[in-house]
């Protein structure tokens, strides 16, 4: 995973980055106090990512962060002994932050400016002068409270960790926060609208809450707005792609879209109560489904359940006791697969849950012993879960940053192999006989290699940038892989000398490939862009797609074991939530032959396999009568075919 941009140490200094701020000693630290102080009201003031209380049924119940109204406010050190009595006033007596809000307007900004910083906060953005105050740049308007937590620490001294020196690299490709976008670029002249800031937000919106421009998928009133939805994606999209850099906008001039005239999926339901927090904008997998009634997501330092329903989150992984070298466990990537739910961190460190336990279970704790010493990162860019050829248990590969891919054998918690390679690893996915993986990362080739050996055999060349994701396809030929060049490139297996076929991206950044199960139906390859788009690709042609479309950051896309569900975690601060798409394509496909001069009209199915061979295929979770009842099934006459 590569990444550029500023680190701690670079960040200016606070009364540096002041017009005609004074340099000496004491205005430096009353600065620094002041931008600690603004720390601890924008994290006393973080957003639930849940509604409702949040059950703890997990054996780590009794520490960690919780982020439901309690935030506790950062450790900050002491004030120095030459800081001014007015300063040195606003600490109490045990060395900790004062009440932000009593704060004298002599010394600090007005408490309504402070109100209206958690505001904004709330809202998904932050005024440009408190990004002036901290040293960052003013038109960089999507800085998360982590992003602050972060750059204060660096002024008061406080040694960065791992996480945190993440938090501070600047994502050129991001898009705005649709609140700071409408605001700023989208909405009508002065006075005609008042904007995105005070419009309610429903907990759930379903299919039949859906009125055009009175109510979106994310239960937006554009018609208050007095806006359209349609007239909005148009300056953004127009605005975003002035924004692109230009590698990206040439790779858009060279390659033209495919058509937007499928229909796979349609919207069901949006529960607003259910955040996915995205640790580093380049990871993109922070949400998993084994079933509609059972949903992982990711935020921060906890894994949550919920259902389709939007029924309350629990708890099922707290792993905020957890700390490796004195930096706290930060979830990158997750996995579930039937009874297994594992998660990633940001130094090496991994956690266990078995989901199949009647009893609450204690999750598996552990970390990486054979750290490369020459990476500073160890990162866990993604993980996967495939069963083993030889034992018939779930094995978990872990990608690391530090160059490593290693294979983790869930069930006795020990790793069988480590290989290395040219650098970062983003990404990995295993062939449905497990024989062969695709290995991507922070080179531009694809590597297929020996599941088994780690070796390379086929090193493909189709991107110019480094690769994010990558997806097996469930008839073991077709390899997807997606890159930050902004393309997504599919490969047929039993031909490696050229790609199959080469496509774009709808807009943003693809980051995270999801083939379709076999025996879900028409075969279909899941795109999830960074922000804002969901492409649904037809697999059997490549020529056609679904774009489902959003205002908001993609935390993870998931699919159900059966194909029937897909749900996307959106993690727009005001808009955000998870998202379900149930099909609506079951398969059929009309051909027409002629045979002895009579035309014959026939049905056959377009999934990974025929009916025959999905008959005797395990991964398969519904039977023909089922799938018959969705259309699935090709029949001519009282044949099955």
């Amino acid at each position: 995973m590569n990444e550029s941009g500023p680190g701690p140490d670079s960040l200016p200094t606070l009364h540096s980055s002041l017009p005609n701020a004074p340099t000496d000693h004491a205005s430096a630290s009353h600065d620094i106090i002041s931008a600690a102080t603004i720390l601890a009201t924008l994290m006393d003031s973080r957003p639930p990512t849940s509604h409702g209380e949040e059950e703890m049924d997990d054996d780590d119940q009794d520490g960690g962060i919780p982020l439901v109204n309690d935030v506790e406010s950062p450790v900050v050190h002491p004030p120095p002994p030459a800081m001014t009595a007015p300063a040195s006033a606003h600490w109490n007596h045990v060395g900790g932050l004062a009440d932000p809000f009593s704060l004298t307007p002599a010394t600090h900004d007005p408490p309504e400016q402070h109100a209206a910083a958690l505001e904004s906060l709330t809202m998904g953005q932050l005024p440009a002068s408190f990004l002036v105050t901290l040293g960052l740049p003013e038109h960089i308007l999507t800085y998360s409270i982590l992003d602050i937590e972060a750059t204060v620490h660096s002024m008061l001294g406080i040694e960065a960790s791992a996480y945190e020196e993440h938090l501070v690299v600047q994502n050129k490709e991001t898009f705005l926060h649709i609140t700071d976008f409408f605001h700023q670029y989208a909405k009508p002249p002065k006075g005609a609208s008042i904007g995105l800031v005070v419009t309610e937000v429903p907990e759930t919106i379903t299919r039949d809450d859906l009125q055009g421009d009175k109510c979106d998928f994310q239960g937006i009133d554009w018609s208050y707005l007095y806006a359209s939805r349609e007239q909005v994606r148009a300056k953004r999209v127009s605005f975003e792609t002035g924004r692109m850099q230009p590698k990206i906008r040439e790779v858009r001039r060279r390659i033209d879209p495919i058509p937007d005239t499928e229909n796979y999926f349609s919207f069901r339901r949006m529960n607003t109560a259910h955040r996915a927090a995205i640790p580093h904008f380049q990871l993109r997998n922070l949400l998993a489904t084994t079933s509609r009634n059972d949903i992982y997501y990711a935020s921060r330092d906890r894994v949550l359940h919920t259902d389709a329903s939007g029924a309350t989150a629990t708890v099922v992984m707290d792993l905020a006791k957890h700390m490796v070298e004195h930096t706290q466990f930060s979830v990158t990537t997750l996995a579930a697969a039937k009874d297994v739910l594992i998660v990633g961190g940001f130094e090496g460190d991994y956690a266990i849950r078995d989901l199949s336990s009647t009893y609450v279970t204690p999750h598996v704790y552990g970390t990486i012993q054979d750290k490369c010493p020459e990476s500073k990162s160890h990162i866990t860019n993604h993980v996967h879960l495939f069963d083993c050829r030889t034992t018939y248990t779930p094995h978990a590969v872990l990608c690391s940053n530090d160059s490593g891919l290693r294979i983790l054998d869930c069930a006795t918690n020990t790793f069988t192999n480590s290989f290395r390679y040219p650098a970062a690893v983003n990404c990995s996915a295993t062939s449905p006989d497990g024989r062969l993986r695709v290995v991507v990362g922070d080179f531009q080739e694809t590597l297929i290699t020996n599941a088994e050996t780690g070796q390379p055999f086929e090193a493909l060349n189709s991107h110019a940038d480094d690769v994010f994701a990558c997806a097996w396809a469930d008839d073991g030929f077709h390899v997807a892989t997606a890159a930050q060049d902004s393309t997504i490139v599919v490969w047929d297996a039993r031909y490696w000398s050229r790609p199959l076929t080469v496509m774009r991206s709808e807009l943003s950044i693809p980051r995270a490939l999801r083939f379709s199960p076999i025996g879900s139906g028409p075969r279909v390859l899941v795109a999830g862009e960074a922000d804002d788009y969901i492409s649904i690709i037809n697999a059997q042609t490549f020529e056609s797609k679904q774009v489902f479309d959003f205002f908001g950051a993609t935390a993870g896309i998931s699919l159900t074991p059966d194909g029937q569900s897909l749900f996307v975690a959106n993690a727009d601060h005001k808009f955000g939530g998870i998202v379900e798409l149930a099909r609506t394509g079951w398969g059929r496909t009309a051909h027409v032959r002629a045979e002895d001069g009579e035309v014959v009209e026939e049905e056959r199915m377009a999934d990974w396999a025929g009916e025959e061979g999905l008959e005797g295929d395990r991964r398969v979770g519904a039977g023909w009568r089922e799938r018959d009842r969705r259309g699935a099934c090709a029949f001519v006459g009282d044949i099955m075919v």
